[in-house]
């Protein structure tokens, strides 16, 4: 079947969604899956999020991508100095909506309660492993599991281990991230005037005892493998289960190049994780 664009509304602000029907019968699992982009950019439309959710269909996973609100980009400095601009946790709040959408539909969806997951690449990641700690201090069925790809998970950067400083020789400037830029995208999705809510905007350094079980696919040459690898020692640390991999070759975004072999393997971790 086709993706279908649907819109999840209420008593909030519309938020776009695409459903993707797995392949297969009934019954199986789900994802609702949130892409990339610093907050500030990335769409229903990018590969991180079309192509992800076509291939993971392809497999028998029924997914929602979700087209939350974005916050201001560096350029637009009206919007910066809005006092309505989009920042936290309307993002995140659009998730929410989008999961409670799906949990109501499962029946539609095709896909079993017990096996509704929740997933991310990059910013995307963060969203989602924020959404998974919040549904479940809340009154929802939280996710069975949490699927991150590339995560920024951290409002600062950890430090980067010597292995994965000497794996950034050579590699662009552009095609990775550093401590500046880091805490750059982190500060704005809280915004200048709410600096004091960024311990609560992401899900690094915070009680992850509730946490589900986690599945972290890293890029191998990517500084925010650092965000990834802190992250999953913090959920050892409370007890929860993890599983790591890394792409070996991979810079930052590989599921946004669709044809390359890095994709189909990360497509294939994802898969298998999420159909147990």
């Amino acid at each position: 079947m086709s993706p279908q664009d649907i819109t999840v509304t209420g008593d909030h602000p519309p938020v776009p969604v695409r459903v993707y029907p797995g392949a297969g019968e009934p019954g199986g699992p789900g994802l609702v899956w949130m892409h990339g982009g610093g907050f500030v950019g990335g769409s229903l439309d990018m590969p991180e999020s079309d192509a992800v959710c076509r291939a993971l269909a392809a497999n028998g996973i029924t997914c929602v991508s979700v087209g939350y609100r974005l916050v201001p980009g560096f350029g637009d400095r009206r919007a910066q100095r809005a006092l309505d601009a989009v920042r936290f946790p309307l993002p995140l709040d659009d998730c929410e909506r989008a999961w409670a959408w799906a949990r109501h539909h499962l029946d539609d969806l095709g896909v079993d309660p017990r096996r509704l997951h929740v997933g991310g690449a990059s910013a995307g990641g963060a969203l989602a492993a924020s959404l998974a700690l919040r549904l479940h201090d809340g009154s929802a069925p939280p996710p069975t599991g949490v699927v991150l790809a590339y995560p920024l998970l951290h409002a600062a950067l950890p430090a980067l281990s010597p292995e994965l400083r000497r794996s950034l020789r050579g590699l662009r400037r552009l095609g990775t991230f550093s401590p500046s830029s880091v805490s750059w995208m982190a500060r704005n999705y809280v915004g200048r005037a709410n600096l004091d809510r960024l311990p609560e905007a992401f899900p690094g350094g915070r009680d992850l005892t509730g946490c589900p079980p986690t599945l972290i696919v890293n890029s191998e040459r990517d500084s925010l493998r650092a965000s990834g690898a802190a992250f999953a020692a913090e959920l050892l640390a409370h007890g929860r289960p993890v599983e790591v991999s890394t792409e070996p070759g991979t810079s930052h975004g590989h599921l946004n190049r669709p044809r390359r072999t890095a994709f189909h393997r990360t497509i294939s971790t994802f898969s298998t994780w999420l159909s147990r």
